[in-house]
């Protein structure tokens, strides 16, 4: 039943593609990370969904020119892509040549679609309807997540769906920690006061997911991202206030099995969990030392003799659980450069982006968004450093989303906004019951209006700052 009801879905929102190709993203987006069809049954489990919307969406992009911008290889951009040309020359000399080969077909595919999130996404309604697709998808689970940990009282691991990337418990909760600040930005904008209430109990039922995982790391990413969302959002008082509350009421609620593993954080010595993620940087280590220009190739880790080769005397091979040095032992130093010259470069993008939108009403939503999107990386390079994720779909797709942002700031900087970039739906809906004449698409020149006021900046209308007048909850 659930797999015809998942067929019948995309048999009634894929031809919607063939008109809007944002719509294929949408729906790649929602079977990428939402994968709907690993809580399904009969063909559903193997019929390969993601392939069929990224083929339709990369199609419908090419012949619909009017729907897609040019490819701005903004800084961001340059550094994924140096990263995707270095990993390619590293999997040409790899040791386990047909298992990296693999891995990095898959990590191409990953940012391919990244690239087509820079062409679609055009105005501010199609880059919120890329976040909602996003936040749906993995707030599915962290509800359901967090829904099973209340039902339970903790007493059980949460984990992610079956087959999926994000399947570990340790993955779960570094998936949910990122998803949490993209859930406050919309939180911020949204206007209708019964869904600002339901964002509000999405993130409590999604953090209390990450504590269900059990994980350490997670629980750790946990408490770093909500000093940062605290740190990064525009009403912080209010949330200096929630969020301790909100911290003590989650964590009372927890079982003292789940003190008992938190407590050994402390205990890495005695842990052999702790000490094979240890020993699995020495490994990485020894052989990026040994091969400073082109390391060992994807899923070099897997390699027993490479293992007996670099590895410390008697240790278990194993993944290597850190972005950062799983990188080092793959693609050797250079590599590990330009991987943190993409987190650095976005980084500076980001704060750049929140920089020059400061005092604009107009485009302060931008500014909420590159807050919340660092908060996310914060919380990627926090969680990432104890796990073996350095080709984790949703950084990437965050990249794009740097990307395109850094697009309209151009575009703004340049002096030509447009309408759809500056005004909420709620706002143009009251600016349309207020005036007298019908209200238009227009494109509104910044520089225009500095003239007309003798170089002084026109005062915004009322309605355009309706948004900034939300109360913070």
């Amino acid at each position: 039943m659930r797999a015809l009801a998942l067929l019948m879905f995309l048999a009634a929102t894929l031809p919607m593609a063939f008109m809007r190709p944002i719509v294929g993203l949408m729906l790649w987006i929602m079977f990428s990370y939402m994968n709907p069809h690993r809580i399904a049954y009969g063909f559903a489990t193997s019929f390969n969904w993601v392939m069929i919307t990224a083929l339709v969406t990369i199609l419908v992009t090419l012949v619909h020119r009017d729907q897609r911008q040019p490819l701005r290889m903004t800084p961001v951009m340059v550094a994924m892509t140096l990263f995707l040309i270095w990993t390619g020359v590293t999997t040409i000399f790899a040791v386990e040549s047909d298992l990296a080969r693999a891995e990095w077909v898959r990590f191409f595919k990953i940012l391919l679609m990244a690239y087509f999130t820079l062409i679609l996404v055009i105005d501010r309604q199609k880059l919120h309807w890329v976040l909602w697709a996003v936040v749906i998808s993995f707030g599915f689970w962290g509800f359901k997540g967090g829904l099973f940990t209340l039902l339970t009282g903790g007493g059980y691991h949460v984990l992610g769906p079956i087959k999926s990337f994000f399947r570990d418990n340790n993955d779960f909760a570094l998936v949910m920690c990122m998803t949490l600040p993209l859930i406050r930005y919309l939180q911020l904008q949204e206007p209708k006061r019964l869904v600002r209430l339901g964002l509000w109990a999405l993130m409590a039922l999604t953090a209390l997911s990450v504590l269900g995982t059990q994980s350490r790391g997670g629980f750790l990413a946990l408490g770093v991202t909500g000093i940062m969302l605290i740190y990064k959002s525009r009403h912080r008082k209010s949330l200096i206030l929630v969020v301790p509350v909100l911290a003590i009421a989650l964590a009372a609620f927890m079982p003292q099995e789940w003190y008992d593993r938190m407590n050994t954080i402390n205990q890495y010595q005695e842990d052999q969990s702790a000490q094979g993620r240890i020993d699995s940087y020495k490994f990485a280590t020894s052989l990026a030392l040994s091969n400073p220009i082109l390391g060992g190739g994807m899923r070099v880790w897997a390699n027993q003799g490479m293992w007996n080769m670099y590895g410390p005397p008697g240790a278990k091979h194993r993944a290597i659980h850190s972005i950062f040095f799983e990188v080092l032992g793959e693609h050797s130093f250079i590599g590990l450069i330009l991987f943190i010259g993409m987190l650095v470069t976005a980084w500076l993008s980001l704060a750049r982006i929140r920089k020059r939108t400061r005092g604009s009403p107009e485009l302060a939503w931008m500014g909420d968004l590159a807050s919340m999107m660092q908060v996310s990386l914060v919380a990627y390079m926090g969680a990432g450093s104890l796990l073996p994720m350095p080709y984790f779909d949703l950084f990437y797709q965050l990249l794009a989303i740097t990307a395109v942002l850094n697009v309209m700031v151009e575009r703004a900087a340049r002096g030509v906004v447009d309408e759809s970039m500056v005004l909420s739906r709620p706002e143009t809906e009251m600016t349309t019951a207020t005036s007298p004449q019908p209200a238009r698409r227009r494109r509104r020149s910044f520089v225009s209006d500095r003239q007309a006021t003798g170089g002084k900046d026109k005062a915004a209308p009322a309605s355009r700052n309706a948004t900034q007048n939300l109360p913070w909850w």
